[in-house]
């Protein structure tokens, strides 16, 4: 049996003195969109930024299974993106893991540069490829970052709020291209979302979590085909 890219064991979440989460117990599995769902409060950032390893938990553990030629990813809400810099510079950022530093002073090879102006076509940034970052709109902003976690190559891709300021029509479309480029490496997509909609459409298993109740999670199926 395939081992699970990521999994949990009664993991506990807190924050200062307030407990957000309690016992749960997860498999992340190759092939999947998981939506993280919930109101605000309930603590979708924190869980995806502990299993993404930036958090420790207040209980239980995180296991990773993913080996040295799988990386991890994610796409935080803050975007991180370098504001002194060109949105394809940005998203060249990306490809920084699999190059030395002197390779990259001067000019990023010419297949990273190639994928990477395919990437900002793709998510419809084609003529924002030269502006700074500083002066692109919120939703130009999260796209940007969204190519540039690609250029990562990631097997498991966390992603907080990806699409929070597109409008629905480039909100099902992003997430689209994030759902191929994961899963057709056979990798694991990790999305908050707060449209029920876009949840409806793109995830195989929805984690419920619950504002009011650390053990009130639910581990939803949607996919008849998801055990």
């Amino acid at each position: 049996m395939t081992l699970p890219l990521l999994s949990t064991e009664e993991l506990g979440l807190r924050v200062e003195k307030r407990t957000l989460l309690k016992n749960l117990s997860i498999s992340l599995n190759q092939g999947t969109f998981v939506a993280v769902t919930g109101p605000s409060g309930s603590g979708k950032t924190t869980l995806l930024r502990t299993l993404a390893g930036a958090l420790t938990p207040a209980e239980g553990k995180v296991i990773s299974n993913l080996d040295s030629n799988k990386s991890l990813a994610m796409i935080f809400q803050d975007l991180q993106l370098a504001d002194g810099a060109t949105a394809i510079n940005n998203v060249l950022g990306g490809s920084l893991g699999r190059h030395s530093f002197l390779s990259t002073m001067f000019r990023f090879p010419a297949k990273e540069r190639k994928e990477a102006y395919h990437l900002l076509a793709k998510f419809k940034l084609s003529g924002k490829t030269n502006q700074w970052t500083s002066t692109l709109s919120r939703g130009e902003r999260q796209r940007v970052a969204a190519c540039r976690t690609l250029l990562t190559k990631p097997h498991l891709l966390f992603a907080d709020e990806p699409v929070s300021s597109l409008d629905p029509i480039l909100a099902e479309e992003v997430l689209s291209h994030l759902k191929s480029s994961i899963l057709s490496r056979n990798g694991c997509l990790v999305c908050s979302l707060h449209n029920d909609e876009q949840v409806a459409q793109f995830a195989d298993i929805a984690i419920i979590l619950d504002a009011t109740e650390p053990n009130g999670w639910k581990l939803e199926s949607l996919k008849e085909n998801i055990k």
